[in-house]
């Protein structure tokens, strides 16, 4: 029981529990009427041989038809982010938030990045998330953060077919340790952008890049060193810091689970 609680949310445990006990009513009615016949065919399913096909296809990621943008794989993720161990830290009087906003491009999965404009006080020209502080008063959630931020920082977004999928729950005595800051990274999908028009706010971002999801899952692209973030080296730029330490954590904790199936890469012209 501790390990169910510690590892799904509470919702996912009432939902569950709820269907449990449905399921039990049901059995126990059959079995009243002597109803042997459909009570088997209820039961049929939690077979262990039937359970364990199930989990076999639970955790195939299939991306090869349109990347993200399908439900059926936005829904895998989702679930993902939903049963990542619940991590309770201390209460901190700087709140931030960042998306890491899951693309597809021309079908690829990708991720969106931004590299901050070279102007900036904090931070100039690394590659981050978009992101920011919580505006107290304005925003309703860490959620509604995120969103804004990003819609101010990208100009050209679908903001209607901006999908949130979760919280990605990291340690946030490691994120504070990164950056001083208690950071909530949550997970979206903001659509096929290959056909969108993203203008980057010149005051905060010099430009948006977007990473293949298959350069990111190959484990040779990324330098670990002790005592500091995860290095990324497999895009235009090196990712490091609170972004390298995100981005792994999403492949880690979330993208670890499945087998991921990915679209073949188009081949370069010669």
């Amino acid at each position: 029981m501790r390990l169910m609680i510690e590892n799904y949310t509470v919702p996912a445990l009432a939902s569950a529990l709820r269907d449990r006990e449905d399921i039990l009513q049901l059995c126990a009615a059959l079995l009243s009427q002597d109803r042997l016949d459909e009570l088997r065919d209820v039961l049929l399913p939690f077979e262990r041989r039937f359970v364990e096909m199930r989990r076999k296809r639970e955790t195939r990621l299939d991306l090869r038809a349109s990347g993200f943008g399908n439900l059926a794989s936005l829904e895998m993720l989702r679930k993902g982010l939903g049963r990542m161990p619940r991590r309770v830290g201390l209460a901190h009087r700087q709140r931030a938030g960042v998306v890491l906003p899951l693309c597809d491009v021309g079908g690829i999965p990708c991720v969106l990045f931004e590299k901050r404009s070279r102007h900036l006080r904090a931070h100039p020209d690394e590659v981050c998330l978009p992101g920011g502080m919580v505006s107290i008063g304005d925003d309703k959630s860490i959620v509604s953060t995120c969103l804004r931020e990003m819609y101010e920082e990208i100009d050209g977004l679908d903001q209607g077919l901006v999908t949130v999928l979760g919280v990605l729950r990291c340690n946030w005595g490691e994120v504070h340790h990164l950056t001083g800051v208690a950071v909530t990274p949550v997970v979206c999908y903001v659509g096929e952008i290959g056909h969108m028009d993203l203008k980057p706010n010149a005051d905060e971002v010099a430009e948006c890049f977007t990473v293949p999801l298959e350069a990111i899952l190959d484990r040779d692209r990324w330098v670990h060193r002790q005592n500091f973030a995860p290095i990324f080296t497999g895009g235009p730029y090196i990712i490091w810091g609170l972004t390298g330490y995100i981005l792994e954590r999403f492949v880690k904790d979330v993208l670890a689970r499945y087998q991921v199936d990915l679209p073949l890469q188009p081949e370069e012209s010669p």
